[in-house]
């Protein structure tokens, strides 16, 4: 949520800590996701990095990152290296079109090539596609045509 600093640190790894445990009882995973600073100002989580510490420093194996690829690239940049990274981490994988969240046949990311790149890092589970269409659902899957 919307809070900084170390009692906002230590609120949000403790609730983590409570959450994790919980959830692990029912073989369920927890995402976190940093979101960008311009779509969600103040937002406490906001880098892949401080993800990445945070789900270190609780040490639970079902917390894992929501790696949200229009989030990370307004954010950090170097969409293809984060995943490389973070791929032991990730838990679900994310993707819209940079900067303005429409379907990801456009705009400044190249799809084909961290789609290509997510294959060969050997993901085989579901990616989502969370963008805002600027039409009907049905009239915006057109992108998915091109895929490879």
């Amino acid at each position: 949520g919307f809070a900084h600093g170390p009692d906002a640190h230590n609120t949000f790894t403790s609730n983590l800590r409570y959450a994790t445990q919980k959830a692990s009882r029912h073989g369920v995973n927890i995402l976190i996701e940093p979101l960008n600073h311009y779509d969600a100002k103040g937002y406490f989580l906001s880098t892949t990095a401080q993800a990445a510490n945070i789900i270190e420093e609780v040490a639970a194996p079902n917390l894992k990152l929501m790696f949200d690829c229009y989030h990370v690239q307004l954010m950090e940049g170097d969409l293809t290296h984060r995943l490389s990274t973070l791929m032991p981490l990730i838990g679900h994988i994310q993707f819209a079109s940079v900067p303005d969240r429409g379907t990801p046949d456009h705009g400044e990311v190249n799809f084909d090539h961290v789609f290509d790149h997510i294959a060969q890092l050997g993901w085989e589970k579901p990616l989502g596609a969370e963008y805002k269409p600027h039409t009907n659902t049905e009239q915006t899957l057109n992108w998915m045509k091109n895929l490879r």
